[in-house]
């Protein structure tokens, strides 16, 4: 009788199931949130599963793969590297298409993430209504593949250095932060036109254009202080508004060294533009992403 109790006693605890502790999360409609690294932190796998899910798909059936990184970029500096050697008569080839590429590489990794993370909502439409996830990892992701052809093509820059002879300067140790603040401009005007991209899918039509049209007004094919020379002094201040500006002047100031920011308050201008941009749109997409399922 006694090993019979002892019996259904351990029989009793073994069939019996664990008590589980259930963790009760409760969404807020109305609740207003804000950008956490924290919370991105917590969701790092599904970012760098997102992110290999679009490298993959950019790449798998294309004939060339992952060389379209460096074409695409080689054209433009032999294209436009040449066009900027004729029209201000430089008789210095190299040092030409070196800014050029310089300038043209950044340009680069600003259009593609601002073109990705414009696109990305919709499309990554399907997954709003399978599992709550934050939805600035859909956006977050793809800064990880463009960044990625980014250091691919980078290896363009690197010849055109050794080719010439051009010197490294120590100022190159800062050159990152200017390639963050490029994808910092890319994130933060594409949040805007992500969110209204949900709503209004003309957005995808205008993007592209915006794109080519912005290169014009960048120091990406003259320099700064070409175009500076030649505007009237209100229109420098609006030139300089472009976040663009700083982060491409910065970036060949780290390359080349010298006098290349041509004035300091326009530049400084130039990078609180970036950062006031960054936060409204991370403002703007909090302030809507709630509402994208109605639109999806």
């Amino acid at each position: 009788m006694y090993f019979t109790s002892i019996f259904v006693i351990y029989y009793t605890k073994i069939t019996t199931p664990p008590k589980l502790n259930h963790e009760k999360i409760i969404i807020d409609a109305n609740s207003s949130s804000f950008f956490s690294v924290k919370e991105i932190l917590h969701y790092k796998s599904l970012l760098r599963n997102l992110a290999r899910r679009d490298f993959l798909i950019r790449y798998k059936q294309a004939f060339a793969g992952i060389l379209w990184a460096l074409i695409k970029p080689l054209i433009n500096i032999l294209v436009f590297g040449y066009i900027s050697m004729k029209i201000t008569g430089s008789a210095n080839a190299t040092s030409s298409f070196l800014n050029v590429a310089s300038a043209m590489l950044l340009w680069q990794l600003f259009a593609s993430v601002f073109t990705d993370v414009s696109n990305s909502i919709i499309g990554n439409a399907n997954l709003f209504s399978k599992v709550f996830f934050p939805k600035i990892i859909i956006p977050l992701s793809t800064i990880l593949v463009c960044l990625v052809d980014f250091c691919i093509s980078l290896t363009i820059l690197i010849v055109l250095f050794i080719i010439a002879g051009q010197p490294v300067h120590w100022q190159i140790v800062l050159a990152p932060l200017f390639i963050l603040l490029t994808i910092i401009n890319g994130f933060g005007i594409g949040l805007y036109f992500a969110t209204i991209n949900v709503k209004f899918r003309d957005v995808k039509f205008i993007v592209p254009v915006m794109i080519q049209f912005g290169m014009y007004l960048t120091p990406v094919i003259f320099s700064t202080s070409y175009y500076l020379e030649r505007l009237p002094t209100w229109a420098r201040w609006i030139y300089c508004m472009n976040p663009m500006v700083g982060a491409i002047d910065g970036f060949k100031y780290c390359l080349f060294g010298g006098d290349v920011i041509y004035n300091m308050n326009y530049f400084i201008v130039s990078i609180c533009v970036s950062v006031l941009f960054l936060i409204i749109g991370i403002k703007y997409f909090y302030k809507f992403e709630r509402n994208f399922v109605d639109y999806i």
